[in-house]
C-alpha cells in the first residue's frame, strides 16, 4: 500500500498530557470549545499512530504535529521536519488519519452518509460530476472533491466548481488548475472506500514528476 492509515474513534481518547509535546499542548490549551478540543486532539493522535508505525517510533510525544499560519500542520519527527506526507480528516465521531513515504502528494476525506436537501447538490456539484444519485453516490462524490483540495493544499479557498471528480477522475479549473500545474502537474489517485460503515472515505494521492521528486 502507497499508504497508512489509522481510525480513532473520539469517544476513547486517551488523556492529552500522554500524547502531546509540550508545543502542542501549549496550543491545545487555547481551544475553548469540546467539541473542537476533541476533534483536535483526534486528528493528531491519528497520525502520530500512523507516523509511529512508519518510523517505528512508540513514544509519540516525539511526534509533533504544530500549527502554522498557513493552517496546514507541519510535522516534527524527533526534533526534524518529517518528509512524509499526511493528511487528517474527521467526521461524526471519528478521526482517521493518513501518511505515506513514496507519494508526495497526499489528501483525505471522511464523511458521514445523509440526506442533503437538492439546493446544496446544485450549489457544490458540477453537472458533469453527478453521472449518478443518491445519498451515497453525493457523499462518496463530496469526498472526492474535499480530498484533492486537501492534496492542493488550498484550504477553503477554491470554488467548488475549480475542483472536480468526475468518474473518479480529476479535473481543475481556475486557481485550481494553477495550483496542481505549479505541483508538477502529478498523476494522481482517488481512491473511495466505505472504510467505516455509514461513512465514505476518499484519499486522493499523487507521485512527483521526475522533476518533483
Amino acid at each position: 500500500m502507497a499508504y497508512q492509515t489509522k481510525i480513532v474513534d473520539l469517544t476513547h481518547l486517551p488523556p492529552a498530557d500522554g500524547i502531546l509535546s509540550s508545543r502542542e499542548q501549549a496550543f491545545y490549551q487555547t481551544l475553548r470549545f469540546p467539541k473542537r478540543r476533541t476533534e483536535w486532539l483526534g486528528g493528531r493522535f491519528a497520525l502520530k499512530q500512523v507516523v509511529g508505525e512508519i518510523c517505528s517510533l512508540t513514544d509519540l510525544k516525539q511526534i509533533e504535529v504544530l500549527a502554522q499560519e498557513s493552517g496546514r500542520p507541519q510535522l516534527i519527527i524527533s526534533g526534524q521536519e518529517g518528509s512524509l506526507s499526511y493528511s487528517i480528516t474527521h467526521s461524526n465521531g471519528f478521526a482517521v488519519a493518513a501518511a505515506s513515504v513514496t507519494e508526495k502528494f497526499l489528501g483525505i476525506d471522511l464523511e458521514k452518509i445523509a440526506h442533503r436537501i437538492e439546493a446544496w447538490k446544485e450549489d457544490f456539484f458540477h453537472p458533469d460530476e453527478l453521472t449518478q444519485d443518491g445519498d451515497e453516490f453525493l457523499t462518496a462524490l463530496w469526498t472526492q472533491k474535499e480530498a484533492l483540495v486537501k492534496l492542493l493544499g488550498t484550504g477553503l479557498s477554491l470554488r467548488s466548481n475549480e475542483v472536480c471528480c468526475i468518474n473518479g477522475a480529476p479535473r481543475f479549473a481556475g486557481r485550481a488548475l494553477k495550483i496542481y500545474e505549479e505541483l508538477g502537474s502529478p498523476a494522481l489517485t482517488v481512491t473511495t472506500s466505505a472504510l467505516i460503515p455509514g461513512f465514505m472515505f476518499t484519499v486522493a494521492a499523487g507521485t512527483a514528476t521526475d522533476a518533483w521528486a
